[in-house]
């Protein structure tokens, strides 16, 4: 990983050397960022690091620190390493990233002015407590030349990146067959949920994002988290949940139904057999949108050819009926965030990119480049609110409706990786 992650600074530190140049910068400061206190309380939030600040360095865990980069100079990471007997303490630094650092260290917030730069006029400044630093004398907070710099230099990936995404793969995977374990054990969605954080060794903050774990009908609400405490004879399991490794995440969809069940096997059959195939449609330079219309035309051929509706496929998907079953765009960039920056804008400087209008829920329709990472996760649901309008219409075949609303739905989603002759799936050679 060494070598991997000495071209991935390199890359970012020539992004930040010519927006450094054109804008008239000396020096840049990143702030690793700090746990927020609940409001009229004294208990925090659990801190999560400045995304920008861990594009540079895999350090995770370190609020009150800075990356200091003067143009063409090795980067300084200057630590803070708190010194009492009310928490945990620090440890020094450790990995194969560190030697392309200098790292120092301070212990008490009060030196935080004295181990930045005297002269800041030339500086800018980036992270999100702004209101801690104005009286600081930086030249700018958060100047979006640089913020927007980095954003789009994120939407292409290192080799090093990927490496880590590959590794947060094959964690979820692990995690995955854990869940999927307690599902077929007969435990409860909030077991199965915490089976998952133990098969990684996380409590709960460290998950990528929260958990679905959603059994039978509860699968039709797709961002589902109210996790049933209590134990019953579940038909299916739909499992939305990811693994991080150094920063970067994995965002994995499987679902699973008990023997007995064939209809809603071959259903979930169906829709893996999608996702593979719209993964089989990438091509560089083809906009992100097409693949939105293949998984809608798929969805088009899944309710005709399971009877959900008394039409052909080519009337349903000319009737945009599929949006009844299949309401959400196709996937997203990932990386540092789940949904991963740079989606909205078309090059370095920030211009705007204008998002589909035909499909509102669809966060990416750029056009597809070498070295994206994005996800792929079709899926059928059976979602009484978007049916209601429809009610009575002799184009739907509401028995199966009825019979298939009880599984909730199914959805299937891996992460993939353009290079230049192939497309990588991430997730598969670890969760088939």
């Amino acid at each position: 990983m060494k070598e991997l992650y000495k071209e991935h600074l390199s890359k970012i530190l020539s992004v930040l050397n010519k927006t450094m140049q054109k804008n008239e910068y000396d020096e840049i400061i990143l702030y690793s960022g700090e746990a927020k206190t609940i409001y009229l309380d004294d208990n925090k939030y659990p801190y999560k690091v400045y995304t920008n600040f861990k594009y540079l360095l895999p350090v995770l865990k370190n609020p009150h620190s800075f990356i200091r980069y003067k143009r063409d100079e090795k980067p300084e990471l200057i630590v803070f390493q708190k010194v009492d007997y009310w928490d945990s303490q620090p440890k020094e630094l450790e990995g194969e990233w560190t030697e392309f650092f200098n790292i120092t260290y301070y212990h008490s917030l009060a030196d935080m002015k004295n181990v930045l730069p005297s002269n800041l006029k030339n500086t800018a400044f980036l992270g999100e407590e702004i209101n801690r630093f104005k009286d600081f004398s930086f030249k700018s907070l958060n100047d979006y030349s640089l913020i927007h710099a980095l954003h789009f230099s994120r939407t292409i990936k290192s080799t090093y990146e990927v490496e880590c995404m590959r590794k947060a793969n094959k964690l979820a995977s692990k995690a995955h067959n854990a869940a999927r374990t307690a599902f077929l054990e007969g435990k409860s969605e909030l077991e199965t949920h915490l089976l998952y954080l133990k098969a990684l060794s996380y409590k709960e903050e460290e998950v990528p994002y929260t958990n679905i774990v959603a059994f039978d009908e509860s699968a039709a609400i797709l961002h589902y988290v109210d996790y049933k405490t209590h134990e019953y004879d579940a038909k299916s399991f739909l499992l939305d949940a990811g693994a991080s490794f150094r920063g970067y995440h994995a965002d994995i969809t499987r679902t699973h139904v008990k023997k007995g069940h064939e209809s809603f096997s071959d259903l979930i059959q169906a829709v893996d057999e999608s996702c593979l195939n719209i993964i089989s449609k990438i091509k560089i330079n083809m906009n992100y949108e097409v693949l939105q219309e293949q998984m809608h035309l798929d969805t088009a051929q899944i309710l005709a050819d399971f009877n959900f509706m008394n039409i052909s496929a080519d009337e349903i998907y000319e009737k945009e009926f599929t949006k009844v079953f299949c309401p959400a765009g196709v996937g997203h960039y990932i990386g540092l965030q789940v949904h991963d920056i740079g989606n909205t804008i078309s090059d370095e400087y920030g211009t705007a990119h204008n998002m589909s209008i035909k499909h509102p829920f669809l966060r990416l329709n750029k056009n597809i480049e070498e070295g994206n990472v994005f996800t792929v996760e079709p899926g059928v649901y059976v979602i009484d609110q978007l049916l209601k309008n429809h009610l009575g219409k002799k184009e739907f075949n509401w028995d199966v409706i009825s019979h298939f609303r009880a599984y909730g739905g199914a959805r299937v989603e891996d992460s993939v990786y353009i290079k230049k002759d192939e497309v990588e799936n991430l997730t598969r050679p670890y969760l088939p």
